[in-house]
């Protein structure tokens, strides 16, 4: 039942994308974009709060599908540094770029390392994105360790920071899994044997800016990401993000220290559409200095079969999809 469902879920994703209308767009205000504050129960554990944040994460999954997080725990000097390390690499010369490029002879796995300016793929298009990035990823066969590295002498410190906000990043990942879990209706720890060894993606992402482009050529190309969520930090605003209630595009603004989290495909599929999977998109990058942004793609253990959650379907409303893994799905989309 699952041959094939992968790489036809792809090509329906690109499809959909290239048909959404983009002409209306305007600032999210603070009333548009949900705030969702960890801090206390990171600290205490309380179950009483756990339950008060899942009934709003559950209104933000089903309605709205993108929040603010804060009181995360992860000091805005870190997060500064991830950005002076993303501008250190990506504005190095391109011989320590290229050193570490994706699909070289030297990346022991698919999908890491150095993507450059006019890349057509993550997403996948036809027209190559206004972007260059770096990439680095875990799973259940290869840790951040096993990642390629740029010459230490050329960018330095840059392993350590990209190593120590993965750390903390994934952290935090984990913390909101018994949220997640209570928002569906599912005893808290649902969440724990799916995801044993998650697979993620960190992402370090250079928008320079530019003085033309065509109506078809973005930042990143309009897409919904493929994860069970997505944690991203950025410097500057850009992300453009489709406001279902609102039923227009809204720019999200950068608030210090706050992540923005939205819901993707994975656990769009997983919860039968009950959340929320996200439109979004960034146009091409106008102003005087780079913009850069650091989202970090958080998935299940990568070969785990997601059955449709029972609190998800009843007699009326039968699963949708089939019983897949990350590897059989979304996986397809992302060339792994």
């Amino acid at each position: 039942m699952t041959d094939g469902f992968g790489a036809a879920r792809a090509a329906a994703l690109v499809a959909d994308a290239e048909s959404w209308d983009l002409s209306a767009t305007r600032v999210a205000t603070t009333d548009d974009i949900p705030v969702i504050d960890v801090e206390r129960l990171f600290a205490t554990g309380d179950t009483a709060e756990l339950d008060r944040l899942a009934d709003q994460l559950r209104y933000v999954g089903e309605n709205v599908g993108f929040h603010f997080l804060v009181g995360h725990g992860i000091g805005t000097e870190l997060i500064e540094q991830m950005f002076e390390a993303a501008a250190a690499f990506l504005t190095a010369p391109a011989t320590v770029k290229q050193a570490i490029a994706m699909d070289s002879a030297a990346a022991p796995i698919a999908g890491i390392g150095y993507m450059a300016l006019g890349e057509r793929r993550l997403p996948e298009r036809s027209k190559g994105n206004l972007n260059e990035a770096a990439l680095f990823k875990q799973d259940r066969t290869h840790r951040l360790a096993d990642n390629m590295w740029p010459d230490a002498a050329k960018v330095p410190g840059f392993r350590e920071t990209v190593s120590a906000y993965a750390a903390e990043i994934e952290r935090v990942a984990m913390g909101l899994l018994p949220v997640y879990a209570r928002a569906l209706e599912l005893p808290a720890d649902y969440f724990d044997a799916a995801f044993t060894s998650p697979f993620y993606r960190l992402r370090m992402t250079r928008y320079a800016p530019v003085d033309t482009a065509m109506a078809d050529e973005f930042g990143i190309a309009p897409h919904v990401d493929t994860t069970f969520f997505t944690l991203l930090a950025q410097n500057a605003a850009g992300l453009t993000i489709y406001g279902e209630q609102q039923q227009t595009w809204l720019r999200a603004p950068v608030v210090p220290g706050a992540l923005v989290v939205n819901t993707g495909e994975l656990l769009k599929q997983w919860s039968n559409d009950r959340f929320l999977s996200v439109k979004h998109y960034v146009p091409p990058h106008r102003g005087d200095t780079d913009r850069y942004s650091v989202p970090f793609f958080f998935n299940a253990t990568a070969d785990y079969p997601m059955a449709c959650l029972s609190s998800c379907t009843d007699e009326d409303n039968p699963p949708r999809y089939p019983t897949v893994s990350y590897l059989e799905s979304q996986a397809a989309a992302q060339h792994e």
